[in-house]
């Protein structure tokens, strides 16, 4: 419908800058045949044609410019209408549809929607609108104003959508960013919120990552956390340092427990590679398939993370107290502690609870460092039916469509103890570079989330560096799903852009 109108507006264009054309010619015949006209005249009058066809140039992009935005306002209307179906009535949709088209149509820009067909049996709405625009410059060939006319189609769906939000809250997100990204990440609640026929049709999950992801702390007796040091790096016996070496029978849960006022706070370290990138449930089979709870170990006194004194005193000097629970037993850690660097805000399960993922995204704070990979692999995990998250609709759901919208401001950076340990403990040492590695496990996890069926849309948000916006494009499912915003207004812009998309209605014109 957007080339016919245009079309048929080009073509009386085309009739009327003829008709321009031949008044003018009359005219300068007139001038021309009257010998006593000035040369300076002449000229300038032989060259207003040509001026007069660069002004109608002119009215036409105004005229078309406004055609896309009436069409723009048309299709937000109807998309916003057609899930109203089943709870309002003709009046009520129609009267919805003509007040989204004035809201979102331009200062300046007349438009009426014409005709609005309702098809409830399908559940589909179709809307005809008209506009015209006021011309500067044809008004010289007597033409006032060009109109044009546009249509629209929604039909509605009955499959369900879960999306999963992976939001950087690194320090770099401080200050404006993250009250951008707060309003970005709520008005793309709002809008999937308002096209939904029902709550059961939408669930959202929300991410927020730095250099470590968490958890609720409520997980720790759940099966699928390594309770019984099956992983091998459970106990840091990879670690050449032997004063980071975990005791011989310990684990770490029961570690917490018998450290003074110190519980697992629900971060969560990576699982041995490849299983960083999966989401492949835990098995007894496979040690390594199970999912490492966040414990930063004492290091050596007097070096920085030392937190307790690396001397056994009392009881723990004997097993089989030394050997399950070492200079740990019944201590108090000073200011560093194994939760050390586990602040960033904990997952939200997937939920069809809109207010729930309204006040959690209020709730996000920025610190720490960024780790894209960990937030994307988790971000597919809460999108998964089998543990550690359950919320979600089985991958083969055919009723069911599952999005991930992975978003960052930076690129990815390791120091200190993180999700892998510390940088010199060999878990993240794929490459000479760690920041090249870790963008290539962000993208096995997108292949991950992929392979799935799952949908990617990625946001890069400032200047980033070239490598980091390049690793984003490629995560996403095609190019048109990645966006690359430079400010604030920008990204939010984009995020209703990624809503409209992801809102499961099609729109035929």
């Amino acid at each position: 419908m957007h080339t016919q109108s245009a079309h048929k507006l080009k073509t009386r264009l085309k009739h009327k800058s003829s008709q321009l054309v031949q008044h003018i010619h009359a005219s300068v015949s007139h001038f021309h045949r009257n010998d006593d006209g000035a040369v300076a005249i002449i000229f300038a009058l032989s060259i207003m044609p040509l001026i007069m066809l660069g002004g109608a140039a002119i009215d036409y992009a105004r005229a078309s410019n406004q055609q896309q935005q009436v069409q723009d306002a048309v299709d937000a209307a109807v998309l916003a209408a057609v899930n109203r179906i089943p709870l309002q009535n003709d009046n009520e949709i129609k009267t919805l549809i003509r007040s989204y088209v004035a809201a979102n149509v331009p200062n300046g820009t007349a438009a009426n929607v014409n005709l609005i067909a309702i098809d409830r049996k399908n559940n589909k709405i179709r809307a005809w609108a008209h506009g015209s625009t006021d011309t500067y410059f044809m008004k010289l060939a007597r033409v006032d104003s060009m109109d044009f006319k546009v249509k629209s189609e929604a039909v509605s769906s009955d499959k369900a959508i879960e999306v999963a939000m992976v939001l950087d809250n690194s320090g770099s997100m401080r200050g404006s960013r993250i009250s951008g990204l707060k309003t970005a990440a709520k008005s793309l609640v709002n809008i999937l919120e308002e096209n939904q026929q029902s709550s059961e049709d939408l669930r959202i999950a929300l991410v927020p990552f730095n250099h470590l992801v968490r958890v609720d702390k409520s997980n720790k007796n759940a099966s699928w956390l390594d309770q019984n040091a099956r992983s091998s790096l459970h106990r840091n016996y990879h670690v050449r340092d032997s004063y980071r070496h975990l005791p011989r029978n310990s684990n770490r849960m029961e570690l917490f427990q018998t450290l003074q006022n110190t519980e697992w706070q629900g971060c969560m370290e990576a699982r041995k590679h490849p299983y960083d990138i999966n989401d492949v449930s835990p098995s007894t089979k496979y040690g390594d398939s199970y999912y490492l709870p966040f414990f930063m170990p004492d290091r050596r006194d007097g070096r920085s993370g030392s937190y307790l004194r690396d001397w056994l005193s009392g009881s723990a000097r004997y097993n089989p107290i030394k050997d399950r629970y070492g200079k740990y037993y019944n201590q108090r850690p000073s200011r560093y502690n194994p939760n050390y660097g586990c602040y960033v805000q904990k997952i939200t399960p997937l939920t069809k609870n809109m207010n729930t993922i309204r006040t959690d995204i209020n709730r996000m704070k920025a610190s720490g460092y960024t780790n894209i990979h960990m937030g994307t692999i988790w971000g597919l995990r809460t999108l998964s039916k089998q543990p550690p998250f359950t919320q979600g609709a089985a991958y083969s759901d055919k009723e069911t469509i599952k999005f991930l919208i992975v978003m960052s401001d930076g690129q990815n950076y390791y120091r200190n103890y993180g999700a892998y340990g510390y940088s010199g403990d060999g878990r993240i040492s794929g490459s000479r570079n760690t920041t090249s590695e870790m963008n290539k496990r962000t993208l096995e996890a997108c292949q991950a989330a992929k392979k799935e069926g799952i949908r990617v849309y990625t946001i890069a948000y400032g200047n980033l560096g070239s490598s980091t916006t390049t690793m984003l494009r490629n995560c996403a499912t095609m190019p048109d799903y990645a966006f690359t915003p430079r400010s604030t207004a920008q990204m939010v812009a984009d995020f209703k852009k990624i809503a409209a998309a992801l809102n499961n209605v099609r729109i035929t014109q």
